[in-house]
């Protein structure tokens, strides 16, 4: 960054957007990990309550309809950063004046005092998934076999493959083109379109207007709005359809030819438009004169649009936020503090070239000396899944014993969260219990603790007791979750002592003490963790939101931020095999539906899917076994009910906070018939609420069209083959 030249940033660096059928209802995200969403009006301002708060979302759905889900926002905002010293900025403000750089075509360029007028925003989303390959677990995660299978694999002509790909082009809007709409030219929703180039034509493609149950005319909308001085863009998703050119026919729960659905993701852009004074000299005499210029923002972002999410504040066990967060500490040098070279400071951990960075990798590890945060890095890990119970019905947490946090509870946080204090330790061993069951990396197929003592036939079982990213088949098995590496070195230090308590140096009294994002973030770094700490970061088979691809540092510019390709208009790239001189290559960056385009199609068949997974676990390496060989003495052993991600995609939740426990998919058949029926009955299930707080805090099903699904139905004995068999 130019010591003399504002730095512009878009954020969040990577937004969420989320699908809705509800029509102009809509709001934001949130930006804070297990928040509610953020109330908005219809031009998508954030409102407040008397106190200056964010009012928080308290209906999901259309108060009129049970069957209308409001769309979720993601909202975009441009911060300013004086120079390379400056790393946290301020929002960038209309009437405000920075230094901007202002190229001429009749000078060099010049750094010229400017007053921001406007911004023009630039949106392109786009789904590739029916025109990638077929998702087969982790393969593909380094390059995909010549013989890799494709989705459509029929269509094999270039041109005719890449009308597969749903494209309705970029959208430009500013405070006088204020609202655009990314679909067809000859759609309705165009004739409320007043983009800035809505007259300029671009080579559409979209899935055949006939596709059943639901047709695709859109991928979504954005808008511009001001507030507060601030000129914030709007990304609105699209309508939750999905449909198939063929008879709709769900054959898998990941790849189903024939069919498409309005998931998509895609680049974000702006240019500041500003104005500034020029002097010019008529022979002595200087005359001031005002003059325009535009200048790109330098850092721009990226927007996903996933599904709803059904339990907003319910956390998942390992957050996008956290997935990436140790990608880029472990391949990025992001914060040399916790993972480098020593002394451990940034001069000494600032690689510069692909050649450096390769040297920093080979001799870089975890600093023996950080001290991770209680509340901040440990305690989320053990706080998370005692919510789960709220919407999984959990056979006393799966037979693993550390879930209550209550207190004499095995994970309560006035025990585990206590500081040694000049050299005494009197909750040592309490967490040395905890860190024993804590699964480790290398233990992803390993089912029970080893080497345990209890003399119970039933070893405790590794926690975290969830999916993988690959308990499906025997090509690189990894059948159980584990924490991140950048996770397990925090619990490390922690199990030995080296860990700050904030409750002890802040005071009990600070609201932030115990939860770190209590209020919103007001940074730009902030905001981008905030907004994926809402997102599922594992497992990926093929995930929640997206897939794999995120854990491949080649996609990144730097850290939190996609790096954007150039493509050509109309000719999004194609798998290698189709089209050798127009396949995608990562390290010339990601175009419109990139992100999105690994997983499952339609979104509704593998998001129905993803309750609970038999596992094998006869042997560590093996998912699946076959007892037919002569003389094979294996004894088959099952994990039942191993769920995948709970926080997600819920599977037995409360009616009430003191009510019955029911299936929250009741009428809905657990197999491809209804995931069939799960194209049309998303709209109508059913979101969790919560009530209390802290260790009080219940989960209920609030909003639920039982006229539509009918009366849910309440557990009864689980039985082997009650639940799916193969699954996300």
């Amino acid at each position: 960054m130019s010591t003399h030249n504002t730095t512009f940033k878009i954020h969040p660096s990577i937004g969420i957007a989320r699908l809705g059928n509800a029509q102009d209802n809509f709001y934001l995200a949130p930006e804070q990990p297990g928040a509610r969403p953020i109330e908005c009006d219809e031009m998508g301002r954030e409102t407040f309550d008397k106190d200056g708060n964010p009012v928080r979302v308290a209906n999901f759905k259309d108060e009129n309809d049970l069957s209308k889900i409001r769309k979720q926002a993601a909202r975009f905002k441009i911060f300013a950063y004086k120079d390379e010293n400056d790393t946290e900025g301020t929002e960038v403000l209309k009437g405000h004046t920075y230094n901007f750089v202002n190229i001429s075509s009749i000078t060099a360029p010049t750094t010229v005092q400017g007053t921001v007028t406007d911004i023009n925003w630039t949106v392109h989303l786009a789904n590739k998934k029916a025109s990638w390959y077929a998702f087969k677990q982790t393969q593909g995660l380094h390059g995909y076999a010549p013989d890799h299978p494709l989705r459509n694999p029929e269509v094999t002509q270039p041109d005719l493959r890449r009308q597969l790909i749903i494209d309705p082009g970029p959208l430009t809007v500013n405070l006088k083109h204020h609202l655009g709409h990314f679909a067809r030219f000859d759609s309705d929703l165009k004739q409320k379109d007043n983009s800035k180039f809505r007259k300029v034509s671009y080579p559409q493609t979209f899935p055949p207007k006939d596709i059943k149950p639901n047709p695709i005319d859109t991928l979504g909308s954005v808008m511009v709005n001001e507030q507060d001085n601030h000129i914030r863009l709007i990304v609105l998703g699209g309508e939750g359809n999905s449909g198939s050119t063929k008879q709709p026919v769900i054959t898998n729960f990941v790849n189903n030819d024939g069919w498409f659905d309005d998931i998509s993701d895609g680049p974000v852009t702006a240019s500041i438009e500003y104005e500034y004074e020029e002097t010019i000299f008529d022979g002595d005499k200087p005359i001031v004169k005002k003059q325009k210029g535009t200048m790109d923002v330098q850092v721009p972002a990226w927007v996903v649009v996933g599904y709803p999410r059904y339990a907003p504040e319910m956390e998942d066990m390992i957050t996008m936020d956290e997935n990436m967060f140790d990608l880029f500490v472990r391949e990025m040098a992001y914060r040399p503090t916790i993972y480098g070279v020593a002394p451990f400071d940034k001069k000494s951990n600032s690689p510069s070239n692909p050649e450096e960075l390769r040297l920093w990798k080979n001799q870089a590890h975890f600093n023996p000396d950080y001290f991770p945060k209680f509340y901040r890095d440990i305690w989320p890990i053990f706080r998370r899944p005692n919510d789960y119970r709220f919407s999984y019905d959990f056979d006393n947490f799966s037979g693993s014993d550390p879930h209550n946090r209550g207190t004499g509870g095995n994970l309560n946080a006035a025990v585990l969260g206590q500081v040694p204090i000049n050299g005494k330790d009197p909750c040592k061993r309490y967490r040395e219990f905890v860190y024993s069951i804590m699964r480790q990396t290398h233990q992803r197929n390993v089912f029970e603790v080893q080497n345990n003592t209890n003399k119970s036939f039933n070893k405790p079982r590794l926690m975290p007791m969830l999916c993988g990213n690959n308990p499906l088949d025997n090509t690189v098995p990894d059948k159980f979750l584990s924490m991140t590496p950048t996770q397990l070195f925090f619990l490390k230090q922690w199990v030995d002592g080296k860990f700050v308590n904030e409750c002890d140096e802040w005071g009990e009294e600070n609201p932030n003490c115990n939860n770190p994002w209590a209020s919103p973030p007001t940074t730009g770094v902030g905001i981008d963790r905030g907004v994926l700490g809402n997102v599922l970061g594992g497992p990926f088979c093929p995930g929640g939101e997206l897939s794999w691809i995120v854990n491949n540092p080649a996609i990144y510019s730097e850290p939190y931020r996609i790096n954007h390709a150039n493509y050509i208009p109309g000719q999004l790239s194609l798998p290698i095999v189709v089209d050798p001189n127009n396949s995608p290559n990562l390290a010339q960056g990601l175009e419109p539906g990139d992100l999105t385009k690994y997983i499952g199609i339609p979104w509704q068949a593998d998001f129905h899917e993803c309750t609970v997974q038999d596992i094998n676990i006869t042997y560590d390496d093996w998912v699946n076994i076959h007892l037919d060989s002569v003389g094979d003495p294996a004894q088959e052993k099952i994990a039942y009910n191993v769920p995948w991600w709970p926080a997600h995609r819920p599977i037995v939740v409360f009616e009430s906070p003191q009510g019955p426990q029911v299936y929250w998919a009741s009428g809905i058949p657990g197999n491809n018939a209804g995931d069939l029926q799960m194209v049309q009955a998303w709209k109508d299930l059913g979101f969790l609420t919560t009530q209390g707080s802290g260790n009080d805090r219940v989960f209920y099903q609030v909003e639920r069209n039982n006229e539509a699904l009918g009366e849910p139905e309440q557990p009864g004995d689980r039985i082997k083959g009650h639940t799916f068999n193969e699954e996300n």
